[in-house]
């Protein structure tokens, strides 16, 4: 089963609130400053950043921005493929050298 759209962010919008409801009741959030408190934050805090992220998707993305996050990724894409063809072939002339 393949999800798309905007239905895709709606259900792991729903993923996310209900791991956030569950995990605050679980997790150490007022207390000293200790590993399990900074842990329960930091938890917190992203699960918060991974709603808003849906939430922003769902609701001010249209088309016209899809499309040009879509530009960027390709753009981010091939110049991290060009990045590391040149460390391959810098590799391969070193070890053909050596």
């Amino acid at each position: 089963m393949k999800v798309k759209g905007k239905a895709k962010h709606v259900i792991y919008l729903l993923a996310a609130l209900g791991m956030l409801f569950y995990g605050v009741t679980k997790v150490e959030l007022n207390g000293p400053w200790n590993a399990a408190t900074i842990f329960g934050v930091v938890w917190t805090l992203f699960a918060l950043l991974v709603i808003a992220a849906h939430l922003n998707a769902l609701l001010w993305m249209n088309e016209e921005k899809k499309k040009e996050l879509d530009r960027i990724k390709r753009v981010k894409r091939r110049t991290w493929e060009h990045r590391l063809h040149q460390a391959v072939n810098r590799g391969s002339n070193r070890n053909a050298r050596g």
